[in-house]
């Protein structure tokens, strides 16, 4: 995961391990009971694990829950690479582990003074992950194609056209090589026959980055065929003329059947 990763990943994987009561009086989390007047039994608790990280850059937050004893909360701290260091936010216990794309993994640990002690392992697999960066890439690609994919794969031909599939082409070409709209210039329609139904339309342009360039579009019967430009020349490349899907990565606690956090939800499971 890069340093500066600015998106979330969602985790399913399980959990095991004990909890001592410190305080008299603190609820226990399971409905085993404790054959000692005073209290002070070891709890043991175990299921699954579910998770949802948000990483901006070191700074990682989010919202966890389980079966079998485990309580639902929400985490806040930092990453070094792929170490995590993170505070629950309801109890303070700390969070030690491994936390990227692939897996979240590590062991919990209470706070002195906190009214449980927990001593805890958990494992889960990053079964999906959302990058904000490209999800607003693909938002602005969506846009693009309501606004130039009638043009682009619709009937006509010309200049307007290959202006309409440049700007597309543009979200598919290293940052800087894509078309300068209003730069288009000198197009002209190619055939070996004259009148034939398999033709291109020829056209220069300046790239963002102010180099000069070509493009080539290729039709058969007025649909669109493939482009070809000075970027990869002797490639003809199609574009899909449906834009791409909005990956948001859903809601992943409702989707496993779980209501998403609030702060009321957190206190009526921790027994306040």
């Amino acid at each position: 995961m890069p340093a500066d990763f600015h998106g979330k990943v969602q985790y399913f994987g399980n959990h095991s391990g004990e909890v001592v009561a410190t305080v008299p009086g603190t609820p226990r989390r399971t409905d085993t009971k404790c054959p000692k007047r005073e209290g002070g039994c070891p709890e043991l608790i175990g299921g699954s694990f579910q998770a949802e990280l948000e990483f901006d850059g070191d700074i990682v937050k989010g919202e966890y829950r389980g079966t079998g004893g485990m309580r639902p909360s929400s985490l806040i701290g930092r990453r070094n690479g792929a170490n995590c260091r993170l505070f629950d936010t309801a109890d303070g216990s700390v969070w030690n582990g491994r936390c990227d794309r692939e897996a979240f993994v590590g062991t919990v640990r209470s706070v002195a003074n906190a009214p449980e002690q927990i001593d805890l392992a958990f494992e889960a697999v990053g079964v999906n992950a959302v990058d904000f960066f490209e999800q607003e890439r693909t938002r602005e690609l969506i846009a693009a194609y309501e606004r130039f994919g009638g043009i682009a794969f619709g009937e006509g031909a010309g200049e307007a056209r290959l202006d309409a599939l440049l700007r597309l082409n543009s979200y598919f070409v290293p940052e800087g090589q894509g078309y300068r709209p209003g730069t288009l210039r000198n197009v002209e329609r190619q055939s070996e026959k004259k009148n034939s139904p398999d033709y291109a339309v020829y056209g220069e342009y300046n790239t963002i980055d102010g180099a000069r360039a070509w493009a080539r579009a290729r039709f058969d019967y007025n649909r669109f065929v493939c482009l070809e430009t000075s970027i990869e020349p002797g490639t003809c490349r199609p574009i899909d003329p449906t834009p791409p899907p909005l990956e948001t990565g859903g809601d992943f606690f409702a989707e496993l059947g779980l209501p998403r956090l609030t702060p009321q939800a957190v206190g009526e499971a921790q027994g306040l």
